[in-house]
């Protein structure tokens, strides 16, 4: 879980990434699951109730037509969009993307490059939902949650369509402005009722309110592409009713008691000889359970898990322990460890691909296996967190936790090398560092397993 801000929000919005990762859970998910948000109207009748719900109840700040970003601090927008069943079962866009409204008065005197849309534009957080006819609006998926900007491949026609539509302001003639004038921009109207009109610069006539929107065929194809990341693991008919770990298992099967570096040249990456590269364990599994390298798994998605490759030494002792990223002194001594992003990675559950060694260094593939950190190990990490937290209030944040102090975890250096720093609150700034799993406690939990099994 990412840090509390001074509002108690769950995420620090202060930082993109923690947004970001915040905002991944609800793939998969509904709003029932993940908030308490009442009753909602149906976006189709309400327009913004959905998005509103999710501003208001799940990233906990009030909605508001300011022109500022949503998330002030980091300039980003938060934009929700629904999509819909189409013909064969396709995903379409239900409606047209509404970015911000056009301000017929300032628009004329912008440049494309340096205009309002690109600033709304530049950097949004689009999570889209399924609209299904006749469900609770509290029951609609999530199905994508993405950092997204307008792509730097599309923007000739972008600026071809802003030009077209400001050209015709900066003419006198907005209320002639068209949908049909524009290929992926639009100027939609935008008014409580038809009636509304707003002035023009160049001309007497009021024309209707307009903003500007992304066309709803864009979005689909926009769309499509970014859950085209995610890529499901293909079942046969044999396999359909498996769960996931057996049907891991199952795919891993034909590979038990081979290395590492025979499995990647096995599996077309590379020449025998070769240098593997740090990611060589990350490739084979994919490799292994039919995903393209640069897809996500779709059922570890959904699922919230990520993916290990370790090695065990003859004794059953991992030959390194697990890291988690570099933390920031300064969060560490303000962030009680619940709200913590520690504490939210030992909640992370993991997929264990475990190769065993059988002689000096060469370790050949043995078992895979779902771990989580059980709940009742998360009092001994609380006390390494508190431990190195007390360090940094002290001043003495170049102090560690040891492995020995410790059943679960440890504090050691993250950075690349001695001086590779950071500042802390009161001291010098002192090396980069960050939380480990130790290797005893790795595998008491892989053995524990076993026995389970």
């Amino acid at each position: 879980m990412s840090n509390k801000d001074d509002s108690g929000r769950p995420y620090d919005d202060s930082s993109i990434k923690s947004i970001a990762e915040y905002s991944s859970r609800l793939v998969g998910h509904t709003l029932r699951e993940m908030t308490d948000a009442p009753e909602l109207l149906d976006p189709k009748v309400m327009r913004g109730s959905f998005g509103n719900a999710v501003e208001k109840y799940y990233f906990m700040y009030t909605p508001n037509s300011d022109s500022a970003p949503d998330f002030p601090k980091v300039g980003l927008e938060l934009k929700t969009t629904p999509l819909k069943r189409g013909p064969h079962g396709m995903l379409v866009a239900k409606e047209r993307l509404v970015i911000t409204m056009i301000d017929y008065m300032t628009v004329v005197d912008e440049s494309f490059e340096a205009s309002h849309l690109m600033e709304k534009a530049s950097s949004i957080l689009l999570i889209s939902y399924l609209w299904e006819k006749g469900v609770d609006p509290l029951d609609f998926k999530i199905c994508l949650s993405e950092l997204w900007g307008l792509p730097e491949e599309d923007m000739p026609q972008f600026r071809a369509d802003w030009e077209t539509v400001v050209n015709k302001i900066r003419s006198g003639h907005a209320e002639d402005i068209s949908s049909s004038d524009t290929l992926y921009l639009e100027a939609c109207t935008k008014a409580a009722n038809s009636s509304v009109r707003r002035p023009q610069p160049f001309s007497d006539v009021p024309a209707k309110p307009r903003a500007w929107a992304l066309k709803a065929s864009y979005m689909t194809a926009i769309e499509n592409g970014l859950l085209e990341r995610r890529q499901a693991i293909k079942r046969s008919e044999e396999e359909k009713d498996l769960g996931l770990l057996d049907l891991i298992r199952k795919r891993f099967s034909p590979y038990w008691g081979h290395t590492l570096q025979e499995l990647y040249v096995r599996l077309g990456f590379a020449r025998p000889g070769d240098k593997l590269p740090k990611n060589a364990g990350d490739r084979v599994t994919k490799r292994i359970l039919g995903v393209d390298d640069d897809k996500h798994v779709d059922e570890f998605v959904k699922a919230g898990v990520r993916t290990k490759t370790l090695r065990l030494r003859r004794n059953g002792r991992p030959k390194e322990a697990v890291s988690f990223p570099a933390f920031d002194y300064f969060k560490l001594e303000t962030t009680p460890f619940e709200d913590s992003d520690f504490y939210g990675y030992l909640q992370q559950k993991w997929l264990f691909v475990i190769y065993r060694e059988v002689l000096d260094d060469e370790y050949q593939l043995s078992e895979v296996m779902f771990w989580q950190m059980p709940d009742s190990d998360i009092p001994e990490a609380k006390r390494c967190y508190e431990q190195m937290r007390e360090n940094v209030r002290q001043g003495r944040a170049d102090i560690s936790v040891r492995s020995s102090e410790n059943r679960c975890c440890h504090v050691r250096p993250h950075g690349r090398t001695r001086d590779d720093v950071t500042p802390q609150p009161h001291g010098a700034p002192t090396t980069k560092k960050c939380f480990w799993l130790n290797q005893s406690y790795l595998q008491t939990e892989i053995e524990r397993l076993h026995v389970q099994e």
